[in-house]
This record gives C-alpha cells, structure tokens and sequence, in this order.
C-alpha cells in the first residue's frame, strides 16, 4: 500500500488521514470544486457495480506476504515508517537476501474458511487480498515467475485458490489487489521513490548503466500475471495501486484483459488515477470507482462512487516492532458510517501474522464493528448517500433504496436533548431508535426536523434513528 497523503486532489480538501489513534476522528470537508460536475461513470462500469458492489458497503483488505514474518524489522534493525509491507525498501535488503526471507515463511496456520468466518461473521460481504505487492512476490502458484507461494516457500500452497474457494463458497466476493507498476524483484518496474527503495541495493549485480525497461516488465511479468489471475481464478475485483508511469495507452491493457476474461469484474481508479491529480474525465472509461487514498474518509458527497481503503492498524501488514498502533472501535465505526453516508464502500485491512493467524487484535475490532451492524446494519446496507444538502454537525445520514426511510447516525449526542435535522424535504411519519425500537418523539416544521431525545445517547458508538415517510 503506498503511501499517499492523497489519492486524488479531487478528495484532498475532504479526506481525514488518520496517523495516529489519538487524533480525532471527525472528517473535515469536502472541497466540491474540484470535481467537474459533469463527470459520470460509463453505462457498462454502472452495470457492473449494479451486480454487486454498490449494495456491499463493507469489505475485508488483506495484506499477507512476505514481510509479514519479519513484522517490522530486519537482522535486529526497527523499520522507522509505519507500513511494514515496506520492509525490503527501508531495510535496504537485496533481493538475494529477501528471497531467503521468502523461505522462512511457512503460514501453517492458514485457514481460508476460518478467515472467511471471520469476515462474513462481522458483516463483510467482499475480501480483497494482496495477490502481488511492490515486492513482486505472488501468493498464487505463478507460471510467469517462481517468486511465488508455491515455487519460493515452503508451505508450498496456493493462497489465492483457497480463499477465493471459500469466499464464493460461503457467498463473499473475491478481490485481488496487484501492484501493477511497482516491483522491486523485477529491475525493469519503476520505483516510487528513488531514495527510498534503491535499484542498486536490491538488485547489487546489475550491469553499469543498466536502464529499466517498463514496456519489458509490463509484458513479461505484469500483464501476464493479472492474465493468469483472470483466467485461472474466479475474480470478482482488482485492486490496482502506485501507477507509476501509467499512461492510458498502458492502463488500456490491463483494462482490456481484465474485461476479456471477466467482463463483470469491477477495477478500481489506483490503475491510472494517482495522488494530487484532478479526476480525468478520458480515463473513466479504465476503471470502475474510486479509490480514495489511504486511511481517507471523504465526509461529503461525491460525484463518483468511491472505496476508502482504511485499516485497523497505522500499518497495513502485520507489525509488532517500531512505529505503530491500533485504532479504536469507535473510529473504525465512525468512519465506516461517515464512508457509507458520503457514498462508498469502506474496505477495513487488516495484516494476518506470518504464522497465517489474523492478528487478534484485528479480529476484536472486527468484533465490534460485526456487533454494531447486527443491531444497525439496516442504516448501512441497502442505502443510498445522505440526501441531505449537507453533512449534519452531529453524525450522518444514509437512506433506503426507496428512499421511504431516513437514517440518522448521532454521532455526537447533543446536550440541549434536541436534535434539528435540515433539508427533510418530505413529511415524517415515525421515528425510532434502532437500538431497541423505541419511538422517538419529534415535531417537523416545513423542511427541518426535530427529534426530542434522552440524556444519553443509546449506543456508544453511533445511536441511529429511523425515521419513516
């Protein structure tokens, strides 16, 4: 996951990045202007979302590699940056040296049904799993190259066949995330940041001179293994990232043969789309919706359908050492909430330990999250954006596919006891709490709603109201 203090200037100005667990957790606005108004997504890339992904709400990332058995350093020296999928670049191993990493990792506590359990039990209805990251290593049984789980490790099996098995077996869909441009086993990809991940220390042996042929490694290695990928697994979306010189002539090439042997798979915006950079109305046609950048919560609508890609971690593989942390439930939640009111997916990562585990701590916060949806699942799935004009100062709304039920999701409970909602252009018949279907009174003057609630609020999370047209 690289990482970006941006995804998009598009979402800059109404993006919260969440560094650190003690930093709040209210988003700030969205800055509209830097959308064109007339930007639509392509009647096909709406079709496809249509299938599934627009009522899916919630999803499971997963990055599971390598890296994830050194957890954040190397021979005894601390990775400094928080994301511990970075380790080779910041330890400055060669590739010889990271291959013989890749021999020491042996999950054998994987479990894909249990992982998707896991998943399913707290209200996830799509995974999506780090086929390949910047490292070039592949967790699928590659015929393209043997940095792979089954030719490079010991465990010897292919973790992309068994989860998607038992994803589409217990009713999720399946996702893969692949660095397309980024890959430091390969010399010919390009590097995100030269200073950072160094040619010269990762491949020592390189000729003087040697010049990185992008075009060589994009179809040699990147092309066919996203074939491979669509052609030998059941992919219901990719999960592109870092585009690295990726101009729409070399994007149109992954597009196409994503959409030759799955035309009904769904492709993120990370292909082309990169950080700072306004939407470009030409490269709509490429991808299906919008990643927004990492650990960025947009908090007001938006004109294209979008995923915010956060995590329960500041890491996003599996880290013990150094710096990081965990967020919070009420975090995780809120932000969940305030995704599904502006209009997107929220994809929570979490890093499974090297041994194939989920890190439990993960798995707790999932637990939190999966408890909250039980009782109010009802305000997130099945909904459309908030209606309202504006993002209310006290939470968020979201409404019913049609569009007879409003929910409200107090996020910060008001001490006056009343709760105006602005903008209601239709007439209240009912309101109550989801919490326990108690009525809640209210009285409606033209387009503002106000709603007479007790001292404290009944979740401790998020205290949603149905209100009824």
């Amino acid at each position: 996951m690289k990482t970006m203090l941006l995804s998009l200037s598009a979402l800059l100005a109404g993006s919260l990045s969440l560094v650190a667990a003690q930093e709040s957790s209210n988003p700030q606005e969205v800055d509209k202007n830097s959308f064109d108004d007339d930007l639509r997504q392509t009647p096909d890339s709406i079709a496809r979302k249509e299938k599934w992904f627009y009522e899916a709400k919630f999803g499971a990332f997963i990055h599971f590699g390598v890296y994830s058995v050194l957890e954040g350093a190397y021979q005894g020296k601390v990775q400094r940056p928080r994301y511990a999928e970075w380790i080779w670049a910041d330890a400055k191993i060669s590739a010889a040296e990271y291959r013989e990493v890749a021999m020491t990792f042996n999950p054998v506590e994987f479990d894909a049904q249990q992982w998707v359990k896991i998943f399913k039990d707290n209200g996830m209805k799509y995974v999506v799993i780090t086929a390949k990251h910047h490292d070039g290593f592949a967790l699928f049984d590659s015929a393209v190259s043997d940095f792979n789980m089954v030719d490079a490790t010991p465990f010897k099996r292919d973790i992309i066949k068994e989860l998607s098995e038992a994803c589409h077996r217990n009713g999720l869909k399946f996702g893969v995330y692949y660095s397309q441009a980024q890959d430091w086993y390969d010399p010919n990809a390009p590097v995100m940041s030269p200073r950072r991940t160094r040619r010269s220390v990762m491949h020592p042996d390189l000729p003087k001179g040697f010049r990185p042929d992008f075009d060589k490694y994009l179809k040699e290695k990147s092309l066919p293994q996203v074939e491979e990928l669509m052609k030998n697994y059941e992919i219901d979306l990719v999960w592109f990232d870092t585009p690295i010189d990726m101009t729409f002539e070399r994007a149109k090439l992954f597009t196409d043969v994503v959409r030759k042997h799955r035309p009904d798979c769904v492709i993120n915006s990370r292909l082309i789309q990169k950080g700072k950079n306004k939407i470009l109305a030409e490269n709509l046609e490429l991808f299906d919706y919008i990643s927004v950048g990492d650990k960025e919560v947009p908090t007001t609508k938006l004109p294209l359908y979008f995923e915010s890609p956060d995590s329960v971690s500041t890491s996003y593989g599996y880290k013990t050492y150094g710096n990081h942390q965990y967020h919070t439930e009420v975090e995780m939640i809120q932000r969940l909430v305030h995704t599904v009111c502006s209009g997107g997916n929220y994809l929570l990562n979490n890093g499974p330990m090297g041994s194939g585990k989920i890190d439990p701590e993960a798995v707790r916060l999932y637990g939190a999250i999966g408890d909250w949806l039980k009782v109010n699942g009802e305000s997130i799935f099945d909904t459309h954006r908030s209606p309202l004009p504006e993002r209310p100062e006290w939470g968020g709304c979201s409404i019913s596919k049609d569009g007879k039920t409003l929910y409200l999701h107090i996020l910060e409970w008001p001490e006056s006891g009343t709760l105006s909602v602005d903008g209601v252009e239709s007439q209240a018949t009912a309101a109550s709490f989801l919490a326990n279907g108690e009525n809640v009174e209210f009285v409606q003057d033209g387009k503002t709603l106000k709603l007479n609630l007790p001292a404290k609020p009944l979740d401790q999370y998020d205290t949603v109201v149905k209100v009824a047209f």
